[in-house]
């Protein structure tokens, strides 16, 4: 039996990160103290259905968390945490499409300029949008969250809960299968674009533009498949066996390294030599080839510093997972 496991981690989900372990460490102590209580009144140990009207004694796992909260004026304890989950939710769901299109606007800035084309990407309008877009959606679910505070069905529907329901018990070093899946979708999506597009050792070609590029293209051609298919041979490895272990967080964050390192290179390996267009001269070629490479150059620094903060924050989360893996389960005193 895992209800309690369970519980416990149902209660985690709605904590505040910082203060998830101290947490549920507090409750499953108290817990196992309740229960060993009433097991040493009973002089058996506990069975399932006790256990469960142990678990709802004690309150659903977000009113049990929103004990350890502080009080909220607008949106009150018992509906802060979910509000904040739905705030990051569309946060979310705003800022990936808004990212595209600013990469998209960059890309199209870019080509048109060197083209000779008079046009400038709407960067203020797209700024402009995301943040009113985004601002009215927390006003959206603000006004939502605070309605639902002030209804009076909010507290039955927090309080109605089955200990039965509660989400399968998850290991720290899990993985899920769909996110393996799709993982593997999307390093077969880019190998096809990678091999069909920029397989051509001497020239690339987007549209009427024509690039020239470096001997060194060939070496960074060859070592980004590779990384690629190394990290698709790990997600299917994740997929098949769907747990972390030492050797595949090991060779992932040295895929991470290895990566950073040719990201990095890239910016300083001054690859582009030549540029054409129908309407180009030698002195403009060499003048955008010259920007080019300036401007890449440039950019080391912060291609060195994103690279750190991704395998920082990559290293911590693997680090985490190890520590957390294996924990002796707390049901084991209760059968």
């Amino acid at each position: 039996m895992d209800l309690i496991e369970r519980y416990l981690q149902a209660v985690k989900f709605w904590l505040p990160k910082n203060q998830q372990d101290d947490i549920t460490a507090e409750l499953s102590e108290d817990l196992r103290a309740q229960i060993e209580e009433r097991e040493s009144k009973l002089g058996r140990k506990l069975n399932e259905m006790e256990v469960e009207s142990l678990l709802r004694q004690r309150g659903s796992p977000i009113m049990v968390a929103n004990g350890y909260l502080p009080q909220r004026q607008l949106i009150g304890p018992l509906l802060f945490p979910i509000y904040t989950f739905v705030l990051k939710v569309v946060t979310l769901c705003i800022l990936i499409p808004a990212v595209v299109g600013w990469i998209a606007a960059i890309v199209s800035f870019t080509l048109r300029n060197a083209t000779n084309a008079a046009w400038s990407p709407p960067f203020a309008a797209i700024a402009g949008h995301l943040w009113t877009g985004w601002f009215s959606a927390l006003g959206v679910v603000t006004l939502v969250f605070a309605i639902l505070e002030r209804s009076p069905a909010k507290t039955q529907i927090l309080e109605t809960w089955n200990p039965r329901k509660l989400p399968p018990l998850r290991p720290a070093n899990a993985i899920p299968r769909s996110g393996s899946a799709i993982e593997i979708a999307v390093y077969l999506c880019v190998l096809t674009w990678w091999i069909g597009n920029m397989a051509s050792l001497a020239n690339l070609r987007v549209g009427n533009v024509h690039f020239v590029l470096a001997p060194g293209w060939t070496l960074f051609y060859w070592s980004i498949l590779l990384i690629t298919l190394a990290g698709a041979a790990i997600s299917l490895a994740n997929l098949l066996r769907p747990w972390w272990t030492a050797p595949r967080i090991a060779a992932r964050l040295g895929l991470d390294v290895v990566g950073s390192v040719f990201f990095c290179w890239l910016f300083k390996a001054n690859l582009l030599v030549g540029i054409w267009w129908p309407s180009a001269t030698p002195d403009k070629a060499a003048f955008v080839v010259a920007q080019v490479n300036v401007w890449l150059a440039r950019s080391f620094p912060y291609a060195i510093l994103i690279c750190l903060i991704i395998a920082g924050i990559n290293a911590w989360r693997f680090v985490r997972i190890l520590r957390k893996s294996g924990p002796p389960p707390l049901h084991a005193a209760v059968v």
